[in-house]
């Protein structure tokens, strides 16, 4: 019985510390949410925020650029980089959470795009795609520390399949 005791907390361990190396640090959800700011906010012309003082500068490439380096990071932390298997077979939390990462995005995305080629008033629009930008960031940011959040109680509790 003890070596099945020893053999246990060994795999508690090991589960320890892989859960550990998911763990995003400070940085992430900020970078993060001021990336996906710029790229959604890429997306309303740049004429509206030129009424805005705002000068042009490629916002959404730098921004959507940056948010998919940090994507990549994300995937190598949490393991979901991997071609053989999908990552949604191995972290069922993935597979709840995923799709609202996805709305969200797109969401925003939407917005901020109707935004710039339905309105009628193009500083009013300017200022809400600005606010829509800030929060869809925030959002985004959130929803990734929440999936990492997911994978990482899939690895701590061995719900994850290998």
């Amino acid at each position: 019985m003890d070596e099945y005791r020893v053999s246990m907390d060994v795999v508690a361990r090991q589960r320890r510390a892989a859960a550990a190396r998911v763990r995003l640090g400070w940085w992430f959800p900020v970078l993060s949410a001021v990336s996906w700011a710029l790229a959604v906010g890429g997306e309303f012309p740049a004429a509206g925020y030129r009424r805005l003082g705002i000068p042009d500068l490629p916002y959404g490439q730098v921004g959507g650029l940056l948010f998919l380096a940090l994507i990549v990071v994300f995937s190598v932390r949490s393991g979901t980089n991997r071609w053989d298997v999908s990552p949604f077979a191995v972290y069922p939390s993935l597979r709840r959470r995923f799709p609202a990462f996805v709305l969200a995005c797109l969401g925003s995305m939407a917005v901020v795009f109707g935004l710039g080629w339905l309105s009628d008033s193009p500083s009013s629009a300017a200022w809400a795609a600005v606010v829509v930008a800030v929060a869809a960031g925030g959002v985004t940011a959130f929803l990734l520390t929440w999936m990492a959040a997911g994978i990482r109680g899939d690895i701590l509790t061995g719900s994850q399949q290998q």
